[in-house]
């Protein structure tokens, strides 16, 4: 049986990593665990006890980074399988069962990514990661399609190349693939959902710092040979789109993005494409609200505190939605203008689907997410 090597990098985030080391425990196949600590000063300490038995190798003090420390804390465990679990991401439930069997059926097969949804800091709904996409070498250069947390390395081809560049700080993982990419390695896309990856004020690629558009422009210079950047707008755009706060400078800049990626979508449709731009990925359009039909949300959900009401924004507004949670039909109403307000059912379990469907309409448009907790976020 295949085993996994994780590293799981820490600094400061230890309220977010009960939900990483929680989904852990919720995986059937064999794993070891590198918890690379960066010193500190929160309630570090009192996590690791409390989850100690699927800690492997413990560290915590001084690094040379998160690259270094993924890498030191790699090496430090053993496991066919290597990957990475930033502080504040984490696993569905049985998602590394999934990347297994995905391995053990193609003995030949490297690297295997499969699909994530995008969380709030509360570990609520906010969208799919929609860059995903099959593999292609040549696509890898203008787009980072493969999500860092639900992509899995076999060790023999991650050391083949000599693991993670730790001089990099934001895209460590985008140059990974393109250097296992030119070894020859050979990667899959498996249409699974493995992991949830948090965006709130404050995450790292949240920050807008000019260092990581001059590493994007890097990636661009050395593996697509292109000397005008390209990539950085997408990237941008992508940022600014899930940027809760945005100044006046940045609404605009948004809106006129959204613009352009618009206009290349309809000369796609034009073409008659069968590309990216007309697909759809859980009912959600790919690049902008719009459902067709019917949706599903799915979401780990590892916390103490349990949904009472869930708040979602929809347009058009009225009461031919039909919506049901784990498979329980919902009674919901309205809550202000645009707001459907929607009685959740009690459940325990680690995992979240919503169904949400308009037989009404062929297209309708999902713009939020929200709800009411109760009881005490997880210590």
């Amino acid at each position: 049986m295949l085993t996994f090597a994780i590293a799981i990098p820490n600094y400061n985030q230890s309220h977010f990593l009960p939900w990483a080391l929680e989904s852990l425990r919720h995986q059937s196949v064999p794993f070891n665990v590198a918890l690379m600590d960066g010193g500190s000063s929160d309630n570090f300490q009192s996590v690791a006890k409390a989850y100690s038995d699927v800690i492997t190798h413990l560290e915590s003090g001084p690094d040379g980074g998160q690259a270094a420390a993924i890498k030191k804390g790699k090496a430090s465990v053993s496991g066919d399988i290597v990957s990475w679990l930033n502080a504040d991401d984490y696993y569905f439930p049985g998602a590394l069962d999934k990347v297994a069997a995905a391995f053990e059926a193609e003995p030949d097969v490297d690297v295997i990514f499969g699909n994530a949804v995008h969380v709030t800091a509360e570990g609520l709904f906010q969208s799919y990661f929609f860059p995903i996409q099959e593999f292609d070498a040549r696509d890898l250069t203008r787009s980072c399609f493969i999500c860092q947390p639900a992509c899995f390395v076999r060790r023999e081809a991650y050391e083949k190349i000599g693991g993670l560049n730790p001089g990099l700080k934001y895209t460590m993982d985008w140059d990974l693939w393109h250097r296992l990419s030119v070894s020859g390695a050979k990667f899959k896309y498996i249409r699974e959902l493995l992991a949830a990856v948090r965006y709130y004020d404050g995450t790292k690629t949240m920050s807008g710092d000019y260092e990581r558009y001059r590493e994007i422009w890097r990636i661009e210079r050395k593996y697509g040979w292109r000397m005008v950047p390209v990539a950085w707008a997408g990237f941008y755009r992508h940022d600014l789109s899930l940027t809760q706060r945005k100044t006046f400078l940045e609404k605009f800049t948004l809106k006129l993005l959204d613009q352009l990626r618009h206009s290349k979508k309809k000369l796609f449709r034009s073409r008659g494409s069968k590309s990216e731009w007309n697909q759809t990925l859980y009912g959600f359009h790919r690049w902008e609200p719009l459902v067709e039909r019917t949706c599903t949300i799915h979401l780990p959900w590892y916390g103490a505190r349990q949904w009472q009401t869930l708040y979602l924004n929809v347009d058009p507004i009225d009461r031919s939605y039909m919506i049901s949670v784990n498979d329980i039909p919902c009674h919901h109403g309205f809550s202000g203008p645009g707001r459907l307000r929607v009685e959740c059912p009690p459940i325990t379990a680690p995992y979240r689907k919503i169904s949400v469907g308009n037989p009404e309409h062929a297209r309708w448009r999902f713009l939020g997410f929200s709800a009411d907790l109760a009881g005490a976020p997880m210590a």
